[in-house]
C-alpha cells in the first residue's frame, strides 16, 4: 500500500498501543481499521459519530485510499475543545490519521480486567495481523468470483441450501444480546411445543376471525411458534445474519421497538387482507421481514452473495464463477417483487406463507428506519453547529 499523502512510499506494519496499523515512515501518517479505532479510542460516541457522518455524507472529499483508490471522506469533528480532521474510506473500513493526529485520540478507560499472559496476547495481535492481511489481498487481488466468496467456511452450507450469504459484513461494536435472546427463545418454544405441535399452534397461534382469544395474547405468542424444524431455521438464519448489524446500529432498546411493531404490523396487514381468517398464522419471519427492510435501508451497500453451482452448471462453465453478489438493496428489492408477486396465489390456497404479514413487517421496518435516519440527522446539523463553533473561536 501506498502513502496517500506522499505519493510513492511503501506503508510498514506496526503497532500502536498494541493496535496494528500502517505506517508511512516519511510523513508520519498512520492507516487503521474502524474496529482498531473502536479499541483504541476511550470515547465510543465519538467513533460512531466520526463514522456515521462519512456514511451518510456529511463530509468533504479527502485524500485517496491506499486500497481502494478511492475518494475517502474528510470528516471534521470535536475533539477535547478542538477540532480534528480525519479520513476515512466507507468501502474499506479504514481511517487515515495525518501526523501527530492519531496521539490525540482520548485512550479508553481503565477497566478492572485481568491481563492476558504475554505469550496469548502475541498470538493474537499474529493473528489479528493475519486476518487484516488476508481481507487487504482480497480487496486488492483475485477474480470476481473469490472476491464475491465468503470468508468463512460455515457460510457455504446454508449457500448450497440456496440461501444469500454476507460479503464482508459491517463490523459490530457490540454484541446483538437481543438478537441471541429471540434466537433462544425461538428454540425454547420449538421444544416445548414439538411433542404436540398442531395442537399448540392451533391454541396460541394467532387466528385473524379470533384476534381476542387470550385476551389478544396470541399476537405474541403467535411471533415465537413454528410451523416445523424447517419453518424455524429459515427464521433462525436470517434473523441471526441481519439481526445482529440492525441491532449495533439503533441500539437495543430501539431494536426491541421494531421487533415489536414489525411484528404487530405484520399481524395487522394479514388480518386486512388474507382471505382466510379462520388459520392460525404463526413464525418469527413478520419482526424478520421489518429487520430486512432496516438492514437495506441502513447498510445499501452491504453485499449478498450467492452460490451459483450447483444450480446452472453451463453458466458456471462459460463465466468460470461460482459465486454472485449483489448489492443489499437490489437483493431487498427483488425480494420485495416476489413478495408482493406471491399475495396473489393466496387467495386459492389454505395454507402456506402468509405473504401479506411479510409486507405489513417491511412497512414497519421501512418507516422505522427511515424515521431513525432522519433523527440522526437532525443528531448531525447540531454537531455542524458545534464544529462551527469551535472553528470561529479558533479563528478570533
Amino acid at each position: 500500500m501506498k502513502c496517500p499523502i506522499c505519493n510513492g512510499n511503501e506503508l510498514t506494519k506496526e503497532f500502536y498501543e498494541k493496535k496494528v496499523n500502517f505506517r508511512c515512515a516519511s510523513c508520519g501518517g498512520r492507516l487503521m481499521t474502524i474496529a482498531g479505532m473502536r479499541n483504541l479510542c476511550g470515547d465510543r460516541k465519538f467513533v460512531d459519530m466520526l463514522w456515521q457522518t462519512a456514511r451518510y455524507g456529511y463530509s468533504e472529499p479527502g485524500h485517496v485510499c491506499p486500497v481502494c483508490k478511492e475518494t475517502m471522506r474528510k470528516v471534521t469533528l470535536p475533539l477535547c475543545g478542538a477540532g480534528i480532521e480525519l479520513d476515512i474510506c466507507c468501502a474499506c473500513q479504514l481511517i487515515w490519521f495525518d501526523p501527530s493526529e492519531l496521539e490525540r485520540i482520548p485512550p479508553p478507560n481503565p477497566e478492572k480486567k485481568k491481563e492476558l499472559p504475554q505469550p496469548v496476547k502475541e498470538l493474537l495481535a499474529m493473528k489479528r495481523i493475519e486476518m487484516e492481511e488476508e481481507r487487504l489481498n482480497t480487496v486488492l487481488k483475485g477474480s470476481p468470483s473469490e472476491r464475491d466468496a465468503p470468508e468463512d467456511m460455515w457460510k457455504y452450507l446454508p449457500a448450497l441450501l440456496g440461501m444469500p450469504v454476507e460479503v464482508n459484513a459491517p463490523s459490530v461494536a457490540r454484541k446483538p444480546v437481543i438478537t441471541w435472546s429471540l434466537v433462544v427463545l425461538c428454540l425454547a418454544v420449538f421444544v416445548l411445543t414439538f411433542g404436540n405441535l398442531p395442537e399448540a399452534i392451533k391454541e396460541w397461534g394467532f387466528i385473524p376471525a379470533q384476534w381476542e382469544r387470550h385476551y389478544g395474547l396470541t399476537m405474541i405468542t403467535s411471533m415465537f411458534l413454528h410451523g416445523g424444524i424447517v419453518h424455524l431455521l429459515g427464521n433462525l438464519y436470517f434473523l441471526m445474519m441481519f439481526g445482529d448489524n440492525v441491532e449495533d446500529e439503533f441500539g437495543r432498546v430501539k431494536y426491541i421497538l421494531l421487533v415489536i411493531s414489525s411484528g404487530l404490523c405484520a399481524l395487522l396487514l394479514h388480518t386486512f387482507f388474507d382471505p382466510r381468517p379462520e388459520i392460525p398464522c404463526v413464525g418469527a419471519s413478520g419482526f424478520i421481514s421489518g429487520i430486512i427492510a432496516s438492514y437495506a435501508i441502513c447498510f445499501p451497500k452491504a453485499r449478498l452473495s450467492f452460490m451459483i453451482f450447483p444450480r446452472s452448471f453451463i453458466f458456471t462453465m462459460m463465466t468460470g464463477r461460482f459465486w454472485f453478489a449483489i448489492p443489499a438493496w437490489a437483493a431487498f428489492g427483488l425480494w420485495i417483487l416476489f413478495q408482493i408477486a406471491m399475495t396473489a396465489r393466496t387467495e386459492s390456497s389454505t395454507g402456506g406463507v402468509a405473504y401479506m404479514a411479510h409486507i405489513g413487517g417491511v412497512l414497519a421496518g421501512m418507516i422505522f428506519a427511515v424515521y431513525c435516519r432522519f433523527r440522526r440527522k437532525k443528531e448531525y446539523e447540531h454537531w455542524s453547529e458545534s464544529i462551527e463553533d469551535i472553528k470561529k473561536t479558533r479563528n478570533l
